[in-house]
């Protein structure tokens, strides 16, 4: 997978947030709205806080609320990843609104697996914010913490969003968006594939694989769509979730398929909305409506 930072002043971007705590450019106004282009996955996407199985069962620990009682068994931390991630505000604000006394400790989504991989396989209490769909809920026996005041809301959908205009300047792009949707069991299904086959196969060879076993979904995906040749350039941009790499990918090899020239472009959450938004990234797969990016929905949308 190709990976390159923004062509913006990500330096600016940095400086105004530090300033304002929004992500917008210092001195400029922002007056265009980012265009949804179609719902990849409806009602079905899940944040919030995990445990093990086995601790849910030994300690009697299946809500927030329970977590003070055991704070010391679980080193008094939540494991949390990136900070500008929108779980990481959902956390804060549920340690806030439970009163936890554990700490919050941010680090990245690579961090919290391999730190929930060694207390899994040590056997362990551990509890580490996470999301559906995942490959993790797959590949371990896991718990969703019941959430009775509903911090991190009911199930989100999954949306896909273009800069300012994209729709009209490319009919056939945006056709083909409204059709990328996927099924819950699909989805987890390709974040599986792409996990399972790690260590023989690169994030981009493993999406291709699997487009390939599963031509129902391309046909559905892109129905009356050609290729053509010389289609453009797109930029698709993304934060470093499991589910953001995967279904950017596939898109990428779809999108490559029928004649355009693509490149995946990672970056933090706010960078990612505000480069959309001034039209420096054509688009996102991974919106979480209506909770999780709220705050990015609210700037730019």
């Amino acid at each position: 997978m190709e990976t390159r930072y923004l062509k913006i002043g990500v330096v600016a971007v940095v400086i105004a947030f530090l300033a304002t705590g929004t992500y917008l450019y210092a001195g400029e106004s922002y007056d265009e709205k980012i265009e949804k282009t179609g719902t990849v996955l409806e009602d079905g996407a899940i944040s919030g806080l995990v445990v093990p199985a086995y601790t849910a069962e030994l300690l009697n620990v299946t809500s927030i609320s329970d977590l003070n009682g055991h704070a010391s068994v679980f080193d008094n931390k939540i494991v949390g990843i990136d900070p500008g991630a929108g779980i990481t505000e959902l956390t804060k604000k549920a340690v806030a609104e439970y009163g936890l006394s554990l700490s919050f400790v941010t680090s990245s989504e690579a961090a919290m697996l391999a730190a929930l991989d060694t207390a899994y396989k040590s056997g362990d209490h551990i509890v580490v914010t996470l999301w559906d769909p995942h490959w993790a809920t797959g590949m371990y026996d896991l718990v969703y913490l019941d959430d009775p005041k509903l911090v991190y809301g009911e199930a989100e959908s999954i949306e896909s969003w273009a800069r300012p205009g994209m729709k009209a300047e490319d009919p056939t792009l945006a056709k083909i968006m409204e059709q990328y949707s996927f099924e819950i069991d699909e989805f987890s299904g390709l974040l599986a594939y792409i996990e399972s086959n790690k260590d023989d196969m690169s994030v981009g060879e493993a999406t291709r694989s699997w487009i390939d076993e599963n031509p129902d979904a391309k046909e559905r995906w892109m129905d009356g769509v050609e290729y053509q040749g010389g289609r453009g350039n797109i930029e698709i941009g993304l934060v470093s979730w499991a589910c953001a790499i995967g279904s950017s990918n596939v898109l990428k090899n779809l999108l490559e398929d029928v004649g355009y020239s693509v490149t995946l472009t990672i970056v933090d959450a706010g960078v990612m909305y505000t480069g959309l938004a001034y039209g420096n990234i054509d688009l996102i797969t991974t919106a979480w409506v209506p909770l999780t990016h709220a705050q990015y929905m609210e700037n730019y949308a």
